[in-house]
C-alpha cells in the first residue's frame, strides 16, 4: 500500500491540475474525505472487476 500511496500523492496534483483547470480553486478542504472515500470504492469496483476478468480468462483456457 505504501509504494501505491507514493505514486498516487505524486501523480495526483498534476492529473488535478490537468482535468479541473481553472476550477482548481473551487476545491473545498471539507470535500477530501468524501472524496477519499469515493477514490477507495472505485479503487475496489476495479480490482473486483480486474479479479474477476482474470478468473474467467483463466477458466477459459
Amino acid at each position: 500500500m505504501g509504494e501505491f500511496l507514493e505514486e498516487f500523492f505524486t501523480s495526483l496534483p498534476v492529473h488535478l491540475q490537468r482535468t479541473l483547470g481553472r476550477r482548481i480553486e473551487d476545491l473545498r478542504p471539507q470535500w477530501a474525505n468524501g472524496t477519499s472515500q469515493l477514490v477507495a470504492r472505485m479503487l475496489a469496483k476495479h480490482i473486483d472487476d480486474f479479479v474477476g476478468r482474470d478468473i474467467t480468462m483463466s477458466l477459459s483456457r
